[in-house]
């Protein structure tokens, strides 16, 4: 696509693009990868094809408003990416750190989770560190990757009404993540069966420039 093409040719520290000369600028472009803009002039499926070609690591933030009413308070969602792979989703306010979202499907008691994320390494997803504690197993950690991570950002791609930021960072968050990735580009096509969606442990993504962080 044009748009993609062109972002890809950007060089310059500080740009406005325009999707055509009669249009208004949408989104603001630095050198590092901060963009800002609006799902209605950058949909959601380009915009993670767009991260993904580019191996963007970085936080992702939507603004969702209603599609019928505006003075509603609109839903705030955070997608984290890393190389280009989506490695966690999820919605301001809501559960979403593994442990917790372990406890609310009975895979382990308040308790052990507590003590678990008490002794946790600093420098490992949540999922991942679970695992190798044989607290949950990995079919647990691919049906949590897939209903809170995958199904959350195609939802998504089907908002109309929404802003969203994309700051560069390697400071990713360990509680909210499974250990598991995919392919932010894959996600945005619709239709593919679970089975045939390629998932990635996330010690499999090259991470030397990563640093995980305690959310």
């Amino acid at each position: 696509m044009w748009l993609v093409a062109r972002f890809t040719q950007i060089h310059s520290e500080r740009v406005t693009v325009r999707s055509c000369p009669m249009h208004t600028p949408y989104a603001y472009i630095r050198f590092h990868m901060d963009i800002t803009g609006r799902i209605t002039e950058f949909p959601l499926p380009e915009l993670l094809q767009f991260l993904d070609r580019r191996k963007s690591t970085g936080c992702l933030s939507l603004e969702v408003f209603s599609e019928y009413y505006e003075e509603l308070h609109p839903q705030h969602y955070t997608i984290w990416l890393s190389e280009g792979q989506i490695v966690a989703a999820y919605r301001e306010g809501t559960k979403s750190n593994v442990y917790a979202l372990a406890v609310q499907k009975g895979w382990i008691s308040p308790f052990v989770a507590r003590k678990l994320k008490e002794r946790a390494p600093k420098d490992i997803a949540a999922g991942l560190y679970l695992e190798t504690q044989g607290a949950l197993n990995f079919g647990q950690l691919r049906s949590l990757f897939f209903g809170e991570v995958v199904r959350r950002v195609e939802a998504l791609c089907d908002v109309q009404n929404a802003k969203f930021s994309f700051r560069a960072t390697n400071e990713l968050p360990v509680n909210v993540s499974t250990g598991l990735s995919i392919a932010a580009s894959r996600v945005a096509k619709h239709g593919m069966k679970d089975s045939k969606l390629p998932l990635k442990r996330y010690q499999d993504i090259p991470l030397s420039q990563i640093k995980l962080t305690v959310a």
